[in-house]
């Protein structure tokens, strides 16, 4: 068993390389440092497509720290014989204001973009850059599906996600062979003998942090509108999350079409408060 001391000297060594390492967005942890150990045993080894660091440690070893995600998944699916893989993610289950958006999106083995990450750890400005970049390149095939505040409010937020989820692998042009999806559930119309759930994907797996950029610049993109629409609100600056300046915004201003009645605080607010 190793010592503190050597935990400690060995955290200090990986957040020395990862500050150096700086060329990329998203290089702020070892969170990916288990996806390995998770994905070989799911998946037989393929191709390296890692993203990795060196880092020397106390005793002169060496060590790899994984930077963000990687094609460990899909590189074992493809070696196992499937060849349209899609990741799906989505964005904006926590807002009070909003739709829900899914995206679903299909890697070649040969895409190489520059800076995909799981969309919560890259700037909005890198976000759109990457989006341009995805949306732009033949050798992928992606999808969205929007669910409105008023279909969250017919039934609930998990259900609402679950639909989206679906809706953006039936839009898709090519239907995939296997689903790699964030979280810890499947929707319903998945089949578990060809998809699979993956806790913090969108921080492990490329083609669904992929789908997680897509989802969140197109869900974006919407709340920059409806911003235009109702500019007393801030939606441009918040993407209808309870912030201060939300809440204060609804306060003086009360709820308006685009805001989910049934979260709270605003069911506790405006119980008499539908959806037309």
């Amino acid at each position: 068993m190793r010592s503190i001391g050597t935990r400690r000297s060995t955290r200090l060594a990986a957040k020395r390389a990862l500050d150096v390492d700086s060329s990329s967005p998203g290089k702020k942890g070892m969170r990916g440092s288990s996806t390995a150990k998770r994905t070989k045993s799911l998946h037989p080894a393929g191709p390296s497509r890692n993203r990795s660091t060196v880092v020397e440690c106390k005793g002169g070893k060496e060590a790899k720290v994984k930077l963000g995600p990687t094609f460990d998944v899909e590189n074992g699916l493809w070696a196992g014989g499937h060849r349209l893989i899609a990741g799906v993610d989505e964005a904006g289950r926590g807002p009070l204001a909003g739709p829900v958006v899914a995206a679903a999106c299909i890697l070649s083995p040969n895409v190489s973009i520059p800076g995909i990450d799981d969309s919560k750890k890259i700037t909005e400005a890198k976000r759109e850059e990457i989006y341009e970049a995805i949306i732009g390149d033949q050798n992928i095939v992606y999808a969205s599906c929007v669910i409105d505040a008023g279909e969250i409010d017919k039934g609930n937020i998990l259900q609402a996600t679950m639909s989206a989820m679906e809706g953006a692998v039936k839009k898709l042009v090519k239907s995939p062979d296997y689903i790699l999806v964030d979280g810890n559930r499947l929707p319903d119309g998945f089949d578990a003998k060809t998809s699979e759930a993956i806790v913090k994907g969108d921080a492990k797996c490329m083609s669904i942090a992929a789908a997680s950029i897509i989802a969140k610049v197109e869900r974006d993109r919407m709340m920059i509108e409806y911003d235009r629409k109702w500019p007393q609100y801030g939606f441009a600056k918040h993407k209808g999350y309870g912030t201060v300046l939300h809440m204060k915004a609804i306060e003086e201003h009360g709820p308006c079409p685009i805001h989910r009645m049934t979260f709270k605080p605003l069911s506790l607010l405006y119980p008499d408060e539908k959806h037309q």
